[in-house]
């Protein structure tokens, strides 16, 4: 039994329309870039005017609006980073539990199979759901970015930046995954994990507005793919030394949890 062919072919129905939905509002922003140029003086005024808290929270001290990848970074950090992250979440939460919750995995655990190939299949196949979403995502943003753009812009940022983007979604599904894996209420998972993504997401904004609050950088996985620093300045060595952590870390809990979890048929 394939597992991995079987959930990529029942997950791959939302896969499409999350990446359609994705594709269509990232068009959408993008669209509007042009006129914001053209007013780039104006914004560049507005913004030593805006509260420090809203200037720092989105990096956009001393930012050029000329370069359309400063743009990018700005909206960004809603629709690529959050409501990719809120796709993260389903696919990692669903991905064991679902079996639970759908009264399917006595037949899935009934197969020549056993508990470690079903979570290291699971995970695999999750892994696939966020490549072809983000790379469909990010081929249509490089289309869009060349449509609508103003200037010409340095592409080895671009794709630095969707690197980032990618290992936080895969990031963002490993922790999914492990609470998925993990409960013994299977249908709390994915509340469960959008909280904690939240929680996520939420340090990174506290850690931006104060400076006593800076070290909470370190423990979200958000700061370390921010949009906006990430095009600035590129990644830091501390991103791959936290994300080499974070993702092995987790998909083995999930493999030691999972194979002596009592299972409810």
């Amino acid at each position: 039994m394939n597992i991995y062919r079987w959930d990529l072919k029942r997950n791959m129905k939302s896969v499409l329309i999350w990446t359609i939905v994705l594709v269509a509002i990232q068009f959408m922003y993008v669209s509007i870039y042009p006129s914001f140029a053209s007013e780039t003086e104006l914004l560049t005024r507005w913004m030593k005017i805006m509260p420090k808290a809203f200037v720092k929270l989105f990096n956009l001290e001393d930012i050029d609006f000329s370069n359309i990848l400063n743009y990018l970074a700005m909206v960004s950090s809603i629709y690529i980073t959050l409501v990719g992250s809120v796709f993260a979440v389903i696919v990692g939460a669903r991905s064991v539990s679902r079996e639970e919750i759908e009264k399917t995995v006595e037949f899935l655990l009934t197969r020549p199979v056993n508990r470690i190939s079903v979570v290291l299949s699971k995970f695999s196949e999750s892994i696939s759901e966020l490549i072809i979403f983000d790379v469909v995502v990010s081929l249509s943003s490089l289309m869009v970015l060349n449509i609508f753009k103003q200037s010409d812009f340095d592409t080895g940022k671009f794709w630095i930046f969707w690197l980032s983007q990618i290992i936080l979604h895969i990031a963002i599904m490993s922790i999914s995954f492990l609470v998925g894996s993990t409960l013994k209420r299977p249908e709390n998972a994915f509340s469960l994990s959008l909280g904690i993504m939240f929680v996520l997401y939420i340090l990174n904004v506290i850690s931006k507005l104060t400076e006593k609050a800076e070290f909470l950088k370190y423990f979200t996985p958000f700061s370390y793919s921010d949009a906006s620093a990430v095009i600035k300045s590129g990644l830091e060595q501390s991103f791959l030394y936290f994300y080499a952590l974070l993702i092995p870390t987790s998909l083995l809990l999930s493999l030691i949890v999972y194979s002596k979890k009592d299972i409810l048929v």
